[in-house]
C-alpha cells in the first residue's frame, strides 16, 4: 500500500480530537513518572524547567516551569496525534492490542529520545551551553544514573495511556 492510499484509508476512521486529548492525558501520566523518579532520588532531571529555561532562560521560576509545561503538553498532544495514525496502521484487534502496542510506540519513541535528548541540549540549550545547567552526559545520564530507564519508562507509560485512551474514545 502506498503512502496516499493509506492517508486515506486512516482519514475514514482517525479522530483527531480523541487522538489529541489521549496525547494529553498521556502527557500528564508522563510528568507523573518523571516526578515520582525526582521524588524518589532515582533522577534530578526536570522536564518542565529544561524545556521552559531553552525558551526563556532568564525568566522568573513560573514563567519558565508554565513555558515548560505548555511545551510539554503541545508535544504530547502532537504525539497523541501520532500514536493514533501507529495504532490505525497497526490496526489492533482488542483495547489490550491496542494499549499493547502503544507501549511498544512508548518505547520505541523513549529509547530515540534517551539518544537525541543530550546531543540537542547539549548543542541547542542556551543554560548548557552557558554552564549554568549541567551537561546531560550520555544517555542523559548527567542527571542520574538511572535517568535513561526513567526516560524509556515514562514513554513507555505515554504510549500505553494513550493507546488505551485513544482506543476508548475513537472505538
Amino acid at each position: 500500500m502506498n503512502a496516499s492510499t493509506l492517508a486515506v484509508s486512516l482519514a475514514g476512521n482517525y479522530e483527531a480530537g480523541s487522538a489529541i486529548v489521549a496525547g494529553l492525558v498521556g502527557g500528564v501520566a508522563m510528568l507523573m513518572v518523571i516526578y515520582g523518579g525526582r521524588a524518589m532520588k532515582m533522577t534530578t532531571m526536570d522536564l518542565l524547567r529544561t524545556l521552559g529555561s531553552m525558551i526563556v532562560p532568564k525568566a522568573d521560576k513560573n514563567v519558565v516551569y508554565a513555558v515548560g509545561l505548555m511545551m510539554h503538553l503541545m508535544m504530547s498532544a502532537g504525539f497523541g496525534l501520532v500514536h493514533a495514525g501507529l495504532l490505525h496502521a497497526a490496526d489492533p484487534t482488542s483495547d489490550g492490542g491496542a494499549a499493547g502496542l502503544g507501549a511498544l510506540f512508548g518505547l520505541v519513541h523513549g529509547g530515540i529520545v534517551t539518544v537525541m535528548m543530550p546531543i540537542m541540549l547539549t548543542m541547542a540549550h542556551p543554560l548548557v551551553r552557558s554552564g549554568d545547567m549541567p551537561a546531560p552526559g550520555t544517555a542523559m545520564t548527567g542527571f542520574g544514573k538511572m535517568t535513561p530507564v526513567g526516560i524509556v519508562m515514562a514513554h513507555v507509560v505515554f504510549g500505553l495511556v494513550a493507546g488505551a485512551i485513544y482506543v476508548a474514545a475513537a472505538g
